[in-house]
């Protein structure tokens, strides 16, 4: 599961570590990869997320799952137990701290994020996705694998027009940094959600 991808760009080695958003089971996995042999180790989350998971107070932080998340849990707990924030992330910026190095944020900023969101994302989308969601819950996905549902899932939510316009624009987004990144570090390990691996590496260009 979430085998390493290890592109050449720009002279620079990028591993990425494709992870499952929400399955707990991904902590110590993603953890146990995070080391000091890397230049730099890059997340797809923005500065505020890293902020929010590095506060003190972050336990107490309540987190409010919108419909879409919690039919995604519902699916997800199929193979193990699931948590939000992102079991996954929160092992990046772990990690990170214990190593005393930074994560680099590949998202964007909250601003950029909520600007862009507005821009893609109109009520007819969100209407659409409730009729997807109802749909998704009496149908089903290929669960023969994380990695074979999450195909699916991504599948249905990019079949909403301004999901799909939104989801372009993070993948061209975290492309970006990473290639940014590649100007002055020779070694990066980058944690990116499974379903945006392919189209982040398509925007890059590179060969696997």
């Amino acid at each position: 599961q979430g085998r390493m991808i290890t592109p050449e760009l720009n002279g620079c080695r990028i591993s990425i570590l494709p992870v499952v958003k929400g399955l707990v089971s991904e902590y110590d996995r993603v953890k146990s990869q995070i080391d000091n042999s890397y230049d730099c180790v890059a997340v797809t989350l923005s500065i505020e997320d890293i902020e929010i998971f590095n506060a003190s107070e972050y336990q107490d932080i309540e987190y409010d799952p919108s419909d879409f998340d919690a039919v995604y849990a519902h699916f997800l707990k199929q193979f193990g137990e699931v948590n939000v924030p992102v079991p996954a992330f929160k092992a990046v910026v772990d990690a990170c701290r214990e190593l005393d190095i930074k994560p680099v944020p590949l998202e964007m900023c909250d601003e950029e994020f909520t600007a862009a969101y507005c821009e893609c994302v109109k009520v007819w989308d969100l209407l659409k996705e409730k009729r997807k969601l109802k749909k998704a819950m009496k149908k089903g996905f290929d669960m023969s694998s994380p990695e074979s549902f999450l195909k699916g899932w991504d599948a249905m939510a990019c079949s909403i027009k301004g999901n799909y316009a939104m989801t372009l624009r993070r993948e061209e987004h975290i492309a970006k940094e990473l290639f940014d990144l590649t100007n002055y570090k020779r070694s990066i390990l980058a944690i990116i959600e499974y379903e945006r691996v392919d189209g982040v590496l398509q925007e890059l260009g590179a060969k696997i």
